[in-house]
């Protein structure tokens, strides 16, 4: 009876085997699921992001029914277009993308969300006006980039440390100037290549709509485009 009793004691214990293979399953399992959590969790800021952008475009919607149908500067001189909408949007939070390479920024400047400045002019040009466009519902308008203000060139190859279509480097985009930046950003090259939804951006249309596209469709009309090929990029 002793012996009985003593050997179901001992089998309290988990062997050294046991233990090893139930840390292998552990470890197994969370090799699968990390990756749906990281999804998942960035599946929410594509959402926050693109909520963003259709307030966004709802507010620049305010703004040319108060101004003769005129879309704003990306910078008039004094102020920058997000700065120029913030009446409208009665936020400052809406201006920050929760992908941005850029956290704890003190403006939304640099590493959020930037405006076509062939839609929304820039200093002494003079912007678009809505009723001069025939297809508004395509006209990239504002959109996820590394700076304030975005115009093909920059989708294709970057110009600063800044100046890039989030997820250009893997589709064909080259962002030397985002690799060589001093000092080192090393998040601005991970965006410039890689993106931050998914290898697409969200984007605000000319006419007030917002919705995601991959980045590769951007960058190829970037590319592409030309006097006898407008794109998405164009006015028109």
């Amino acid at each position: 009876m002793n012996t009985y009793v003593n050997s179901m004691k001992l089998r309290k214990a988990f062997t050294l085997i046991e233990l090893l293979v139930v840390i292998a399953i552990i470890s197994i399992l969370a090799a699968i699921l990390f990756p749906v959590f990281a999804r998942a969790r960035e599946n929410a800021r594509r959402t926050s992001c693109l909520s963003n952008l259709k307030q966004i475009g709802l507010s620049v919607m305010m703004y040319v029914q108060d101004y003769d149908e005129m879309y704003p500067k990306t910078y008039d001189g004094t102020s920058f277009w997000w700065k120029t909408l913030q009446p409208y949007t009665k936020s400052e939070q809406v201006f920050y993308c929760p992908s941005s390479p850029f956290s704890g920024a003190s403006t939304p400047t640099n590493g959020n969300y930037g405006a076509n400045r062939y839609v929304m002019a820039y200093s002494t040009g003079t912007s678009v006006k809505m009723a001069a466009l025939e297809s508004a519902a395509n006209i990239y308008m504002i959109m996820d980039y590394g700076t304030y203000m975005t115009y093909p060139s920059t989708a294709v190859t970057s110009k600063a440390a800044w100046e890039y279509l989030p997820g250009m480097g893997d589709v064909g985009g080259n962002c030397a100037t985002v690799e060589s930046a001093d000092p080192p950003r090393p998040d601005n090259v991970t965006d410039c290549h890689s993106g931050r939804h998914f290898a697409g951006v969200n984007i605000a249309f000319a006419d007030g709509h917002a919705k995601w596209l991959k980045s590769s469709i951007l960058y190829h009309e970037a590319a592409t485009r030309s006097a006898a090929n407008l794109s998405n990029w164009d006015p028109r």
